[in-house]
């Protein structure tokens, strides 16, 4: 058999047609289960439970959505604090911030809670927008109740979280100030803002976030006032008005204007 196989060490011709016709049948056998198993698989997608398509994790990043949306880093909420604005009113205000990279909402829900030594007295349930990174003053003013409030509490309910690119409207703040003025024979304390709009887009409708410090950093009033029609290069003065003094020496004023670009409403493209 030996002989027949091999002569002085070389294939012999015969032996070679049998394992070229070996190898062939091997190839073509191999070929069709490729092609079988090939057609078999699912074709890869962002949800198939594997890392391909060149994303960054499983089902998430490159041509998926970003990981971040699988898990979401929730809202952080540094503090909450309510100021008496009036007799039976009082100003909330929560210092919240997103900490998520690429991640926005349009739809946060959230509510404040007044409590005296007894319980709750009144409640304030609301709803705003975040965008990426930002970090925000919420304020909900003129919170009714019978009582005096010795706490408040700030909860965010729900977060509907998208990955949404939506850019900040170019708003500069230009000008603060703390001034008292005399209404009808009593005083009252109004913040004046100058806010540029140094975008070229109209905004049908801005809110600004109105903060009010002392020299201890405590709160002393808070306001969320809402301006209409900014138009591109604009320079609009907003007033938040009290209808008393402000409990305290204003030694910091923090201004926050907004325009939630979730809204396709909310601009006006130029023509």
């Amino acid at each position: 058999y030996y002989l027949t196989f091999c002569y002085d060490g070389i294939m012999s011709w015969r032996a070679q047609r049998q394992l070229a016709a070996i190898l062939f049948l091997l190839a073509i056998c191999g070929g069709i289960g490729f092609w079988v198993v090939a057609r078999s698989l699912p074709e890869a997608s962002c949800f198939d439970g594997r890392r391909n398509r060149g994303e960054v994790g499983i089902d998430c990043g490159g041509p998926c959505a970003p990981c971040e949306l699988a898990n979401p880093k929730p809202l952080s909420i540094f503090w909450a604090r309510s100021v008496r604005a009036s007799g039976e009113a009082y100003d909330a205000v929560a210092l919240v911030e997103n900490t998520n990279d690429v991640l926005s909402s349009a739809a946060v829900e959230y509510e404040f809670t007044l409590l005296d030594k007894f319980g709750v007295i009144g409640r304030r349930p609301g709803t705003t927008f975040i965008y990426p990174q930002e970090r925000l003053y919420i304020v909900e003013p003129n919170i009714r109740t019978s009582r005096e409030a010795l706490q408040v509490e700030f909860a965010v309910r729900k977060v509907a979280w998208q990955a949404a690119g939506a850019p900040r409207p170019s708003l500069v703040v230009e000008r603060r100030a703390h001034v008292v003025r005399e209404e009808n024979g009593k005083m009252q304390s109004v913040v004046e803002a100058q806010i540029l709009n140094a975008g070229p887009y109209r905004f049908r409708e801005m809110e600004v976030h109105v903060a009010v410090f002392d020299e201890a950093g405590n709160v002393i009033g808070a306001n969320r006032i809402v301006a209409e029609d900014i138009f591109p290069g604009e320079r609009r003065t907003v007033r938040s008005i009290w209808p008393e003094l402000l409990p305290g020496d204003a030694a910091r004023i923090e201004v926050h204007p907004r325009v939630n670009l979730f809204d396709p409403a909310a601009i006006v493209l130029p023509e």
